[in-house]
């Protein structure tokens, strides 16, 4: 049977560091609180049961209950025990994982956002000989550019961090 571990005070301050940290970290932005929030605590505790995610989050236990069955329908975590009073505790299969997940997350993000820029550069295109004289218009033109060309590399650099993580995992 899997124990849940209680922190120490100074452990549990670090802990908060590592998830304000996470929280804020880009491969988590876009994506939904509760879903980060709960994802955050595995990769910090590796198992959990549904009281303990409710205490350290103050989510309610169907709100957890949807979070982790999300979780279990990704791969993410597996129930691994059940505990005489019914009581079930999952835990992560492997952290890495979850940070792929992450980054196949945050390349939709990113592939949705170029969409958005070549738009923005294909208008700017149409139209400048009309916007080419506005105050400002070498600016953001030259910024435009700079995002178009540059977030192909950053989609090429997140599958190469992908690939590394899935092969890191084997070992």
């Amino acid at each position: 049977m899997i124990t849940i571990e209680e922190f120490d005070d100074e452990i549990r301050a670090i802990e908060k560091d590592i998830f304000k940290f996470l929280l804020s970290y880009s491969l988590f932005i876009g994506q939904k609180t509760t879903f980060t929030t709960i994802r955050i605590y595995f990769i910090t505790r590796k198992s959990l049961t549904q009281e303990k995610l409710q205490e350290l989050t103050g989510f309610s236990r169907g709100t957890i209950s949807q979070e982790l069955t999300k979780l279990i329908s990704m791969d993410l975590i597996e129930k691994t025990s059940v505990s005489t009073t019914g009581e079930i505790t999952y835990s992560m299969k492997n952290p890495n994982i979850a940070f792929v997940h992450s980054f196949r997350d945050l390349t939709k993000g990113i592939s949705r956002f170029a969409e958005s820029i070549n738009a923005i550069k294909d208008g700017i295109e149409k139209e400048k000989v009309l916007l080419e004289n506005l105050h400002g218009f070498d600016k953001i033109y030259q910024l435009v550019n700079v995002l178009a060309n540059s977030i192909p590399f950053s989609l090429e650099l997140i599958k190469t961090i992908e690939k590394e993580l899935i092969n890191h995992q084997g070992e």
